[in-house]
């Protein structure tokens, strides 16, 4: 199986990775950085300086999702996910690095860290994807 080039790859695919903005800072084999813009629309209420939670959790998501393509191939669905908010999340920019713990044939774990704009880290996340199936082998 190829491995899959996160930072190639980008978010043009999604209707929803285009809304929030995202941006790749770095992809390597097993570890990918993603930068949040920050959006009015992301703002948890009218008048408050903290992000909904949703939003944090989707960020932690999908970092874990490209790091564990760093390794595989597109295609890794999420099994079970995990966010512990340590802080709110304020507006600004966030930034979410996301590791692999374990690359394996059905099932794969990654663990992620997210940080905001003053680098202070809010949320803490763990998911388990499903790891893509290699190409099924065809006969002319």
């Amino acid at each position: 199986m190829s491995r899959m080039d996160p930072g190639a790859a980008g978010f043009s695919h999604s209707p929803f990775m285009r809304f929030l903005g995202l941006e790749i800072i770095k992809a390597e084999k097993g570890r990918v950085e993603i930068r949040l813009p920050f959006r009015e629309e992301f703002v948890r209420v009218d008048g408050s300086d903290w992000l909904h939670g949703g939003v944090v959790s989707a960020l932690a998501d999908i970092a874990g999702d490209y790091a564990v393509m760093s390794e595989t191939a597109p295609g890794v669905p999420t099994i079970d996910m995990r966010v512990d908010y340590l802080r709110p999340a304020r507006t600004g920019d966030l930034t979410a690095v996301g590791k692999t713990v374990r690359v394996g044939k059905t099932v794969s774990v990654a663990d992620v860290e997210i940080r905001d704009a003053s680098g202070t880290l809010v949320a803490v996340g763990r998911a388990c994807y499903a790891s893509p199936r290699p190409p099924k082998e065809t006969t002319s």
